[in-house]
């Protein structure tokens, strides 16, 4: 009977992967590892958690309990003392502000091995015996806990582009006739340089500025077609050389810290994108710094992996894209740099760590592209739509490679591994402003904005780009379906006597439900309910506003709004989940409701290790050839 426990168990978390697209490609011979995966387990297809964001949902996942339990009930968190302005909120990221005990942190307890790579809500480590590599943010080496919007900081620095042209997250550059240069390259005619002021933004320390020189020249008759990045003015200490279209090879160098004055070895890239014949049109994107110290503990595991060949490139160039920095090709190649260095890093670690009992990993490279380009997906332009699906066929690929990578390292017919997205999206539909339909109803103030910080530039497909005066609000909404009633006693700013608490909820759940959108005339909210109502479906705890509504799944804005059981055109909010391994069903379809909560019981149940203090989901019994592990 014990025969058919698994020995340990690896959890390969893709964000947003999307069930009904998975198996729109799969059904055009795409992905042969996620299909090879499918036939030699058991697939659910009705994969459910609330709210439909990432940090609660792999909360969730890593710790078996429901958002009300673990205390992550949104992409952001409220600090409590603060006003309860969305603007004040940070994002919810890191181990500290989990209220339930995470899987890995149980096992460790029980003296098994953990390695834990990129997953949210990881970071720091609490673990004695394992191994972490951050889990503080979206991707690997950053940090998004208590940072607005969607600010981030990173190991060691972010992207950012050189150009002739203003970007605001770039430096602006002119050519100049090229004087005092050593060791110029043979042949060069009338060679131009331009004078870089590179400032790291975004970094986790502060970095010292330095002084890069850009050299072009001609190598033929048909105008300036090389360029070269340099230190100081010798070229042959360059740290490459590329013509249009091409990218760098990975760069070492030396930054060094503002505090200390320590030095830290970074990686980086660059594509140079474009450079006219006569020099006056010039751009160069500039990968994210990439560190290799910081976001590792303990500090020893680093030493097993080789940083010197790969890039981390955090958010795959979105938010480059976003800004007209560079195109939807160099947002593919970006993402596979991003897939290299996650590969190059979980073989090496596990490789060093071959007694490992429990491996927990995610990748955000199908979340990034859905927020770019899934409402072009359905355009209309036949153009614009092929676009956008070729280029999810690539970055599911690249996930489909990633897939076949892990198997190679994890699978030795003895591990229990589970395949699961976060949550699923929906096409961007007309957008709710939750302020305004409260300022209908008299019970909340607001003044529109126009932001100016390229990093809040979700800000107006979320709903959320105003200035909100609590002084003159009864109501505050709050994050992605949370509305707070404004009590003069609690919050900075409050008006609400405590006496009119529940007079007032009652009007914030009348003025969610009567609402109409100002463009389709109907009424987008599918439900609003007191926070002690929403328990029923895992949330209404100590993170919940006190009225939580959720919206139809055509007014969606990607995820996060609404029920995980929404769909609209091609996406669907449900999530994907897939197991394999010993005493699992082969190419077995179970078509039954999981949610999340799940995962955890059924990786605890099958290797027979302890379950987390808080876990309250239950092991997923229907998948095993025999259920019956105990006795």
């Amino acid at each position: 009977m014990h025969s058919k426990k698994a020995k340990r168990a690896a959890l390969l978390g893709f964000d947003c992967m999307i069930p009904t697209r998975l198996e729109a490609l799969l059904s055009q011979g795409a992905l042969p590892n996620f299909k090879k995966f499918i036939e030699g387990g058991s697939y659910m297809t009705e994969g459910y958690n609330l709210p439909t964001v990432t940090p609660p949902s792999w909360a969730t996942i890593c710790t078996g309990a429901y958002p009300r339990t673990h205390g992550v009930e949104d992409y952001y968190y409220y600090v409590e003392g603060e006003s309860l302005e969305h603007k004040k909120t940070v994002q919810a990221f890191g181990s500290d502000i989990l209220t339930a005990e995470t899987i890995w942190d149980a096992w460790d307890k029980a003296g098994r091995k953990c390695v834990v790579i990129n997953y949210p809500m990881s970071w720091p480590s609490k673990m004695k015996n394992g191994v972490m590599i951050q889990g503080e943010g979206l991707s690997p080496a950053e940090s998004r806990w208590k940072e607005n919007g969607n600010a981030h900081r990173e190991w060691l620095a972010s992207e950012t582009v050189v150009s002739s042209d203003f970007y605001p997250m770039g430096v602006q550059v002119e050519f100049q006739n090229a004087r005092g240069w050593k060791n110029l390259p043979g042949g060069a005619d009338d060679p131009l340089e331009i004078v870089i002021p590179m400032q790291f933004k975004e970094s986790m320390e502060a970095v010292q500025p330095q002084t890069w020189y850009g050299l072009a020249w001609e190598s033929g008759a048909d105008g300036y077609d090389r360029f070269a990045l340099c230190p100081d003015r010798d070229f042959s200490k360059a740290f490459f050389t590329v013509g249009r279209g091409e990218w760098s090879d990975v760069v070492r160098h030396a930054f060094v810290m503002k505090k200390d004055g320590r030095s830290e070895i970074g990686t980086f890239r660059c594509k140079l994108l474009q450079l006219s014949e006569d020099g006056d049109e010039f751009k160069l994107y500039v990968t994210g710094i990439s560190g290799r110290s910081g976001f590792i503990a303990p500090t020893k595991a680093a030493e097993c992996i080789d940083f010197d060949n790969q890039v981390i490139c955090n958010d795959m160039g979105l938010v480059a894209f976003i800004h007209g920095v560079i195109d939807m090709e160099t947002v593919v190649e970006v993402a596979r740099f991003h897939s290299d260095w996650l590969i190059e890093v979980v073989a090496s670690t596990l490789k060093a760590n071959p007694d490992w009992d429990l491996f927990y990993l995610h990748t955000h490279l199908i979340d990034w592209f859905y927020h770019g380009w899934l409402s072009e997906m359905e355009s209309k332009d036949p153009e614009i739509s092929r676009r956008a699906l070729d280029m999810e066929r690539a970055i599911y690929e690249i996930e489909d490679r990633f897939l076949g990578k892990m198997m190679e390292v994890i699978d030795n017919g003895e591990t229990m591994i589970c395949c699961v997205s976060d949550h699923g999206a929906t096409r961007m539909g007309p957008i709710l402003n939750t302020a305004e339909a409260l300022k209908q109803a008299g019970l909340c103030h607001y003044e529109p904005k126009k932001t100016e910080n390229y990093w809040e530039i979700y800000e107006e497909s979320e709903g959320f780009n105003y200035i909100l005066d609590p002084s003159q609000s009864k109501a505050v909404p709050q994050r992605y379906m949370f509305v707070y009633v404004n009590l003069k006693d609690k919050y900075p700013g409050g008006v609400v006597e405590a006496k009119d608490y529940e007079k007032v909820r009652d009007e914030i759940i009348d003025a969610l439900l009567d609402y109409r959108h100002p463009e389709t005339g109907e009424r987008p909210v599918l439900l609003a309910v007191r926070k002690e109502d929403a328990q029923v479906f895992g949330m209404g705890g100590a993170q919940a506003g006190d009225v939580i509504y959720a919206l139809k799944p055509e007014y969606m804005a990607e995820h996060g709004y609404g029920f995980p059981t929404g769909s609209c055109g091609l996406g669907t909010l449900k999530n994907v989940m897939m197991f394999k391994g010993p005493n699992i069903k082969k190419n077995y379809r179970y078509t039954r409701p999981r949610w999340l909560v799940d995962v955890v019981p059924t990786f605890c149940y099958s290797t027979g290790n302890p379950i987390p203090a808080d876990a309250e989901g239950g092991p997923i019994y229907q998948i095993f050839e025999d259920p019956n592990l105990v006795g």
